[in-house]
């Protein structure tokens, strides 16, 4: 098995949890997507969606060399669902389309950029950056999952041997 194999595994499966978070998002109401959760940092399913759209907008800008222009890291892009949702859905399919078309050399290829919580100057591999946008989403989708059944949705598996296609 190759990296790039893995990397494109790796774009469907988070395609395929994000759709299955939003699936279950769908039953729920407006008010309870967007009510806070207290706990050790209090969150929202709203404000987590638009968190790891954001986070993904910024790491693929970053990849493709077209900054995504935010105001701050916790900047809420989308208020309403619907539209969320189909961004998510938009960004999701960027991702696919940006990891089916590298080539290897390119995973070894280094950006710079400037963090925006410190205004640190960092450089990364490509191939680094997308473990890291990658690593992010499974951490958000963990955060998702623990509100979901705190507001008693029955959420089924993220395994990614429950994707349907994973063996082909």
């Amino acid at each position: 098995m190759d990296i790039l194999y893995s990397l494109r595994l790796q774009a469907r499966f988070n395609r395929w949890c994000n759709q299955r978070i939003l699936d279950w998002c769908d039953d729920l109401r407006d008010e309870d997507r967007k009510r806070e959760i207290p706990g050790p940092r209090p969150w929202s399913l709203h404000n987590l969606l638009n968190q790891a759209l954001l986070q993904d907008r910024v790491w693929l800008g970053h990849m493709l060399n077209r900054p995504h222009i935010h105001r701050a890291s916790d900047q809420m892009l989308y208020t309403d669902y619907a539209l969320l949702c189909a961004e998510r859905q938009r960004t999701d399919g960027e991702i696919i389309n940006f990891v089916q078309n590298l080539a290897p050399p390119n995973l070894d290829r280094p950006l710079t950029f400037r963090h925006d919580r410190d205004q640190r100057e960092y450089t990364l591999l490509v191939g680094d950056c997308l473990l890291g946008m990658f690593h992010n989403q499974s951490l958000q989708r963990g955060r998702m999952t623990v509100l979901l059944s705190q507001l008693d949705v029955s959420i089924g598996t993220l395994d990614i041997g429950a994707m349907p296609g994973i063996i082909d």
